[in-house]
């Protein structure tokens, strides 16, 4: 049996121990997963530090890697899933980490060559951001204001509340994936929603020329749809 720096080898030449855990991982063991970021912990934060800018943060890039290691999508296990033992754990989480990134950059390139820009569906008829019960004169103001208060959220809120509402990820899975307890998941959430909310009647009040009751009466109808308006709004393609 051979063996290097990057881990024992077995007599065909795979890192069986890495392999083991980065099986276990896809099947959304905790300590799998703990694992396998203390495998590549370098690798990682190398990466992160190497792509990290004004629109994504060293932790909203690694927010995005978890995601994307250990998150199934209908169409396609988890990342980890493909790692084969054929190299170095650390050095197959760099590579994967890069290309995930360069893509992501490459997203929000195409992002900024568009009118609206960001990741949000800002050419979203108001009428499909289940605001239909608010009254026809006013849904375009609603419709605006939630979209520029979602644009105002950290990136990372916006992630989170992607894979909440839109991916459908419970805060046990949320914890899981971000490597935090679930109440810190449930904690983040909300205060993203009660931020974006607080956001959207600031907007309002500015723009509708409304008294209190009326604002009041609007801000309730938006309240009531506000998840289903989220979802709509951030259910964007993300880098696979």
């Amino acid at each position: 049996m051979a063996s290097t720096d990057d881990g024992v080898r077995d007599g065909d030449g795979l890192h069986a121990a890495e392999l083991a855990i980065a099986q276990a991982a896809a099947r959304g063991d905790a300590d799998a997963i703990a694992a396998v970021e203390r495998a590549g912990a370098e690798a990682i934060a190398a990466t992160c530090r190497r792509f990290a800018g004004a629109g994504h943060g060293e932790d909203d890039l690694r927010q995005v890697l978890r995601d994307h290691l250990f998150v199934a999508r209908p169409d396609h296990p988890p990342r980890i899933a493909a790692y084969d033992g054929g190299g170095s754990l650390g050095g197959w989480l760099r590579v994967v980490a890069t290309r995930l990134f360069i893509d992501l950059g490459r997203a929000k390139d195409r992002a900024r060559e568009q009118p609206a820009g960001d990741d949000l569906a800002t050419t979203a008829a108001a009428t499909d951001l289940a605001l239909d019960a608010i009254k026809a004169e006013y849904r375009a103001a609603v419709a605006a204001a939630l979209v520029a208060a979602a644009r105002a959220l950290a990136p990372g809120d916006r992630h989170l509340l992607r894979q909440h509402l839109v991916a459908g990820l419970t805060v046990d899975q949320l914890g899981a994936v971000l490597g935090i307890h679930r109440a810190t998941a449930a904690r983040r959430i909300a205060r993203a929603r009660d931020e974006l909310a607080a956001r959207v009647r600031a907007q309002l009040a500015a723009d509708l020329d409304l008294d209190d009751r009326e604002l009041a009466e609007v801000f309730g109808l938006v309240i009531s749809g506000l998840d289903l308006s989220i979802a709509r709004m951030l259910a964007t393609p993300t880098p696979s």
